[in-house]
């Protein structure tokens, strides 16, 4: 089982309006990146939620998906991602941590990410662009120990520094898997996308 975790949780405090439930077309962004993890082939999606969780949760509606609620999001991303391992089923080998301010990484991306695992059993997978690394990321199951353990100062670049010689990266082929949104000029250059 190949399990996607959403990190939806956030304050959007740089961008002055949450991210989540931003319009780009006709859904909003949590609504794309929950539609791009479900058009894939991951097994399982858990949405970790925080600021605003009802309205998040409202949002996706009825979607194949299940919602964790992480109390402690006011103390960022890394308490996020540690109540997304936490909630992942006990069957899963590998698990993709997504942004929920990237909605364009379509399935394309997170499929290109599963079958490198799924051939290579590398212990981590990230998409490249231009030499440059993105999201989403694939971790193997062994890692959840060490992730639920990081320092939240560091989150998942120290998890991922330490194991340097389990990485496999795959360049990605468009620019998505570098964007992510954070302040309203980011969103503005996503709508003109």
């Amino acid at each position: 089982m190949i399990s996607a975790i959403l990190l939806a949780a956030g304050e959007s405090r740089r961008m002055g309006e949450l991210k989540q439930l931003l319009p780009l077309g006709d859904k909003t962004f949590v609504q794309h990146c929950a539609d791009n993890l479900l058009a894939s082939r991951v097994d399982e999606i858990v949405i970790v939620t925080g600021h605003r969780n009802m309205e998040v949760e409202r949002s996706v509606g009825d979607r194949a998906v299940r919602f964790t609620y992480n109390q402690d999001y006011r103390s960022g991303m890394a308490s996020s991602v540690k109540c997304g391992v936490q909630a992942i089923s006990h069957g899963t080998r590998a698990f993709v941590v997504a942004l929920a301010d990237q909605p364009t990484i379509g399935a394309n991306v997170i499929n290109s990410l599963i079958e490198t695992y799924e051939n290579a059993r590398p212990l981590i997978v990230i998409p490249t662009y231009d030499g440059r690394t993105g999201h989403p990321v694939l971790f193997d199951v062994s890692l959840k120990e060490e992730i639920q353990s990081m320092d939240p100062e560091r989150g998942l670049r120290e998890v991922i520094r330490a194991h340097s010689n389990g990485i496999v990266r795959i360049e990605a082929s468009d620019r998505s898997v570098l964007e992510d949104c954070d302040l309203p000029e980011d969103y503005s250059r996503i709508l003109k996308r």
